[in-house]
């Protein structure tokens, strides 16, 4: 007599429902695992869906940080050098605020229970979402200021509108290629997941093992008191043009050496400048910092200088690095409203 197999339901291979139509045509199963070991490590392909996510916590502290975040960042980009809140600011606030939360409210509705991980990345990505500059403020801004022109608030507001819903629809088209997929991997959000699991990660350690948390708190402090060197203390610091000493009344060593101009050779020793315009090299992966600094190179310190010493379009007659406008008439002049 054959011995007929009796096949339980958990050993089947798990298959999302997909509740989601765009999808349904994507087959992932629950054990998808991402191939690339630093993805496989921070990002957990398991999910709890008892946790509480929409509650009330959330949409406090979401209503709360989106619009610090968006009012903060909108009112100081129009500075010189703005001055911007991240996201990881956010993270940073939001962990106390929605332990403090989950201490006081009542039990309930109100408070389901401990803040939880998942409370706290929708927090985050909410503030994250409101709080980017939108670009087409930046188009009703100079029509007013330089142009004259003003369409009215409606019309502003359905041009920001407009394009903002432009670039989320296209997210939205795209993520099921760019998103979905485990092999996809976005250096930058690592860092993000890793101090979410950071705060909310219960770990198992050996006796003396720091944990990451500890770590984390130990790696801030020793920032914090650093940045006072750069900061206030010796600012100087923040950008060593050492070729200038050799010769320091030569124009042409200082436009391609000093820090007011192109700052070849010019070394920083504050954190802020090394990653205010290409991000922090800690997460950029190698390959496209290469990939920059070739293109960097190429350009600033190869093109600009031959355009600029050949006198290409009277280059001669304007700084060789500035943000200023200056008059038809007197190009010596800055341009003044």
């Amino acid at each position: 007599m054959s011995e007929q197999k009796t096949e339980y339901p958990h050993e089947k291979d798990f298959v999302d429902e997909k509740f989601d139509i765009e999808r349904s045509s994507v087959n992932l199963e629950e054990e998808e695992n991402s191939p690339i070991p630093e993805v496989a490590a921070i990002v957990s392909n398991k999910d709890d869906p008892s946790i509480p996510v929409m509650t009330f916590r959330y949409y406090v502290m979401a209503v709360v940080f989106s619009l610090i975040l968006s009012f903060f960042n909108q009112f100081f980009w129009f500075r010189t050098q703005p001055m911007t809140i991240s996201t990881l600011v956010i993270q940073l606030l939001s962990y106390p605020f929605g332990k403090f939360l989950a201490a006081i409210l009542p039990a309930g509705r109100l408070n389901p229970g401990p803040f939880s991980i998942k409370e706290h990345v929708l927090v985050a990505l909410t503030a994250n979402c409101a709080g980017g500059t939108a670009y087409a403020v930046d188009i009703t801004v100079i029509q007013k200021v330089f142009y004259g022109q003003d369409f009215g608030f409606l019309a502003n507001f359905l041009l920001i509108l407009c394009t903002q819903m432009l670039g989320y629809g296209m997210a939205g088209v795209l993520r099921r290629y760019l998103v979905y997929p485990a092999a996809m991997i976005w250096p930058a959000n690592l860092v993000q997941v890793a101090l979410f699991n950071t705060l909310h990660e219960e770990e198992s350690l050996q006796a003396g093992q720091w944990s990451r948390f500890k770590f984390f708190l130990v790696a801030t402090f020793a920032m914090f008191l650093y940045q006072w060197i750069p900061g206030f203390l010796f600012p100087v610091v923040s950008s060593i043009a050492w070729i200038c000493w050799i010769k320091p009344d030569n124009l042409v060593l200082a436009q391609i050496t000093g820090a007011n101009g192109l700052g070849f050779g010019a070394i920083s020793l504050d954190w802020n400048n090394i990653v205010s315009f290409l991000g922090s090299p800690l997460i950029i992966p190698w390959w496209a910092q290469v990939n920059i600094g070739i293109g960097f190179f190429l350009i600033a310190w190869v093109m600009v200088p031959i355009a600029y010493y050949t006198n290409l379009w009277e280059a001669k007659k304007f700084p060789i690095l500035t943000s200023a406008l200056f008059k038809d008439d007197d190009p010596y002049q800055r341009y003044v409203g």
